[in-house]
């Protein structure tokens, strides 16, 4: 897809792609996928990165659980990155949500060694539900994001902490975890 082999990070749910154009900008030694539901976000996604010339920049409208489940390699990403995810604030939604039991393995199935889960929320419950789901998760260790990539904020971001809405940050390393020895030397 990119013609290279430098390492790729995936956003999931990319919305007006304000954090992907930035980032890939300013990472020219990597490559991203940008991930959306709606096809006009992407498009204008794909016209801002003609636009700057960033060639590093690929996006797909295709829904998050099934990309993940069934069409990215094992081991292929150095980051996933997924900010400000519908909350589905009422209960009876909340099976709606992506960050639940069953997503952790698929990243944790996609992610290359030392690969990176980045999370961002303003919705305290959502926040406190993604951290009780990667506290359960095999394979991750909680580590801190780097201070230059909290620097790029999202629109919906800045949006929020102009109206005194904090937001809530989680980063998870993919840790190999110890296999059973079947056949002792």
């Amino acid at each position: 897809m990119f013609g290279n082999d430098r390492p790729v990070e995936l956003e999931i749910g990319a919305g007006d792609g304000s954090f992907i154009l930035q980032y890939a900008s300013q990472n020219p030694d990597r490559n991203f996928f940008a991930v959306e539901r709606l096809y006009g976000r992407l498009r204008k996604i794909d016209r801002k990165a003609r636009i700057a010339g960033i060639t590093n920049l690929r996006g797909m409208r295709i829904e998050a659980g099934y990309l993940m489940e069934r069409m990215i390699a094992p081991a292929s990403l150095s980051a996933v990155h997924v900010y400000f995810p519908d909350p589905w604030p009422k209960r009876r939604h909340w099976k709606h949500r992506l960050i639940q039991d069953a997503f952790a393995p698929l990243v944790h199935r996609a992610l290359a060694a030392e690969g990176v889960l980045y999370l961002r929320t303003d919705h305290t419950d959502y926040f406190d539900q993604m951290k009780r789901v990667m506290s359960r998760a095999q394979g991750f260790e909680a580590v801190e994001a780097p201070a230059s990539l909290l620097a790029i904020r999202t629109d919906f971001e800045r949006d929020f902490n102009a109206r005194g809405i904090p937001s809530q940050v989680a980063t998870y390393r993919k840790v190999q975890t110890a296999t059973p020895c079947t056949n002792p030397a």
